[in-house]
């Protein structure tokens, strides 16, 4: 897999966190709402430096997933409850 293939596919991830939070939001309190703001432009600006970098930036644009991928799901842990089902 190349760079750019797997920089495209943790995009997709990204975005589809991004979209199921955007759903969420309005039942998110302030702090939540205050985070997502943060957030949700980074996932954009992020996008256009993976479609702008080189091989050289490869390294910067994996930290820079790891990072905003962990914020996105740490925001999405505390609003989004788990889902029900039967306990063991």
């Amino acid at each position: 897999m190349t760079a750019r293939t797997g920089f495209t596919n943790l995009m997709t991830e990204l975005k589809k966190t991004r979209d199921e939070l955007r759903l969420q939001m309005h039942l998110a309190g302030m702090e939540a709402r205050a985070t997502w703001e943060k957030l949700e432009p980074k996932v954009d600006e992020l996008e256009r430096k993976v479609n702008a970098a080189g091989d050289a930036a490869t390294h910067e644009l994996e930290a820079a997933f790891d990072t905003l991928g962990k914020a996105l799901a740490r925001l999405r842990d505390d609003i989004v409850p788990p889902p029900s089902g039967p306990r063991l």
